[in-house]
């Protein structure tokens, strides 16, 4: 067998059972690709039945509201993508009667579809001879031909595409793209891979040579930026003050508590380790020490922001916790602290903003990391 017919033979025996694999339904592979584009599997299936459950088809989600989009896809990330989805759904009602298109350049023509997802779509929901190739297909392509070509440089990435359309087996395209990325996914990984329990590895340059972890070949590698953040939630009355990030920032259109960057680093070493002062700063818990990494110039550049942004003097704050987060080459530790106001103190925000109780938090679409300190609190 060659190549091709050993990797579908896999696939078939191999694949996962994934629900958007049961009927290739267009408006199913078109949801999980774009859950996928930043998203590991495992992670977005959760999110997947959530979605289908709320919005089963095309129609439903056009009729839907944006705050209904933003809550169900809340904890994805990336929320223009749902924003996408949304204006894309109400485009297909009006242009296609609620038909998702066939045609490849109809599909691409949809908001928030590229090449890679219109590709996707083509090939795997309407098994368009169509290529497709992800960071899961780049690893396996470099590894099995020995392309020593840097899969960061945007020029070289043609040469990916164009072997991989080569590569598809006519009519076939469907489980063919599924079965590269089900194999980087599974066997091919990026560390450790499984090189005796891959079924093309006869055919793999880089087994040969012994040279498997040398690829894919990169150019440049991002520094990795340390970032210290801060959140205030403030109560009153057993009501929480909430604001809404305007459209077009990053997370636009999410509802969160009061944040703030206080330091940004792309040392090694974590920010400094000055103690933040007794009266101005407790732990909830109390007697346990001061929350690492919160530095007194913290506190100071927190106090002025909160003063700046929202007219607000901040006094005692009591620790509630803290939330580690991930994105785009950023680690970030982001504190969470509490304060009761008092009195007819004023909060002034330039985002549309709220009080709401414990059970609001249902009906907001909230970031992962601040519904995290709603469930905190």
């Amino acid at each position: 067998m060659n190549l091709q017919q050993k990797l579908l033979q896999w696939f078939h025996k191999n694949q996962r059972p994934l629900p958007w694999r049961k009927h290739y339904r267009p408006y199913e592979v078109w949801i999980s690709e774009i859950m996928l584009q930043q998203t590991q599997v495992e992670t977005a299936l959760p999110y997947f039945k959530r979605w289908i459950k709320q919005f089963p088809n095309i129609e439903s989600l056009a009729e839907s509201d944006e705050r209904k989009v933003l809550k169900v896809w809340e904890g994805l990330g990336y929320y223009s993508r749902a924003r996408n989805l949304h204006q894309s759904a109400k485009a297909v009602m009006d242009k296609y009667s609620g038909a998702f298109p066939e045609n490849y350049e109809d599909i691409l023509a949809l908001q928030g579809i590229g090449e890679y997802t219109a590709g996707a779509i083509a090939s795997i929901a309407f098994n368009q001879d169509k290529p497709i190739v992800d960071g899961n297909v780049l690893r396996v392509l470099s590894r099995v031909y020995a392309i020593d070509k840097p899969i960061d440089v945007s020029e070289n990435k043609k040469i990916f595409w164009q072997l991989e359309e080569n590569l598809i087996p006519k009519g076939r395209a469907r489980f063919f793209n599924q079965a590269l990325m089900e194999l980087g996914a599974l066997v091919c990984t990026k560390q450790n891979p499984s090189c005796k329990l891959c079924p093309i590895h006869d055919f793999c340059a880089a087994f040969k040579q012994d040279k498997v972890e040398d690829y894919p070949v990169r150019k440049n590698k991002k520094k990795m930026v340390r970032v210290e953040a801060a959140a205030v939630v403030l109560e009153r009355n057993e009501k929480y003050f909430i604001h809404k990030r305007p459209v077009g920032k990053i997370m636009g259109g999410l509802w969160e508590f009061p944040e703030w960057k206080l330091e940004m680093t792309t040392g090694p070493a974590a920010c400094g380790t000055l103690p933040v002062p007794r009266l101005s700063l407790r732990q909830a818990a109390g007697g346990r020490g001061l929350p690492s990494g919160v530095t007194h110039r913290h506190f100071q550049k927190l106090s002025s922001l909160a003063k700046k942004d929202l007219g607000l003097s901040i006094g005692k704050l009591e620790w509630v916790g803290k939330i580690k987060r991930n994105y785009t080459h950023h680690l970030e530790t982001l504190h969470v602290f509490k304060t009761v106001l008092t009195g007819r103190a004023s909060i002034r925000s330039n985002w549309p903003s709220a009080w709401i109780t414990k059970k609001g938090f249902k009906k907001y679409p909230l970031s992962s990391a601040h519904a995290k300190i709603a469930a905190m609190i």
